[in-house]
């Protein structure tokens, strides 16, 4: 369930990268194979790691449970410190930055060397006191001042998406023949071409769909993000102490997408090689990876300067 990508003959010294995958209806670690294959025509500058979350992908069991950035970082430092065995740095891909947090709480710089960001949720998505970011979804953007909801709304959801009704909701985000949905759904939300939406996505999503049971992992994400949820604590503390540097790379097409990424990165202690990434909306690893793989490779650089 992992895939592993070796560094080129004088590139072994360099900390490997560790790319946390999205979650989603049918997607898996298979979201990151656009990336391998610039990492490899870059030369592969270090190791690549792109594992499956456990209830996703290839991953087995998927037990009915709710999954947290705490569960999901716990099985990737048991990764690190059991299989990769030196630290690494962690590339989080959107709302899975927590996991990234997560992981900076447990290990720290003995597992962690760097912290690539990409495409970060607003800062109202783990900082819930932090200032709205203008032209999010409203969800991230009301309720200033106000006490974070507790977790009924969360547990409801969650038990709801358990039931018969849980079933029939995943298999209607799933949609039928050619996936409708899901292709409106990507050119909508993710993609800022709505024609690079590709059969490689749509057969990855299909696939990795047709695995009913990948709906827990799914729904518990869907149902921790909700406001109030356990995906939406409050981790600015995390964000704060991380003392490696820290990467923040957001598409150009994403809204007020400059303002955004200035005040990200100025909530970042170390910050290093951040910036823009054109042609680039919510999916960028996929959407633009060539891009992305030169923006890593310069981070990696900068890193070892250091």
């Amino acid at each position: 369930t992992v895939k592993v990508q070796s560094a080129s003959a004088g590139n072994e010294d360099c900390p490997p990268v560790l790319c946390i995958p999205p979650v989603g209806v049918g997607i898996s670690r298979e979201f990151y194979e656009p990336l391998h294959r610039e990492w490899a025509a870059l030369g592969a500058p270090c190791e690549l790691h792109t594992p499956d979350l456990l209830g996703c992908g290839d991953a087995q069991p998927k037990p009915r449970r709710f999954y947290t950035p705490e569960y999901w970082a716990n099985q990737l430092m048991s990764y690190v410190n059991g299989t990769v065995k030196r630290p690494v740095i962690v590339l989080s891909q959107g709302g899975l930055l927590p996991v990234a947090l997560e992981m900076w709480r447990a290990g720290g710089t003995d597992s962690i060397a760097g912290v690539s960001f990409v495409s970060p949720p607003p800062r109202r998505f783990f900082a819930p006191t932090a200032e709205a970011e203008a032209g999010v979804r409203g969800r991230f953007s009301e309720g200033a001042g106000k006490p974070p909801p507790g977790r009924s709304r969360q547990r409801a959801f969650w038990l709801v998406s358990q039931s018969s009704l849980g079933g029939f909701f995943f298999r209607y985000l799933r949609g039928g023949v050619g996936q409708p949905r899901i292709r409106a759904f990507s050119q909508r939300n993710l993609f800022a071409d709505a024609d690079r939406v590709d059969d490689e996505w749509m057969d990855m999503c299909y696939a990795g769909s047709q695995d009913t049971r990948s709906r827990h992992a799914t729904l518990a994400y869907l149902c921790g993000t909700l406001p109030g949820g356990s995906w939406r604590d409050d981790r600015s503390d995390l964000l704060r102490s991380l003392s490696v540097p820290v990467q923040v790379l957001r598409g150009s097409a994403a809204i007020n997408a400059s303002q955004r990424l200035d005040a990200f990165v100025e909530c970042v202690p170390c910050p290093s090689c951040c910036g823009l990434v054109e042609d680039g909306r919510s999916v960028m690893p996929y959407e633009n990876a060539p891009e992305v793989a030169k923006r890593l490779a310069l981070f990696i650089a900068d890193l070892g300067k250091k």
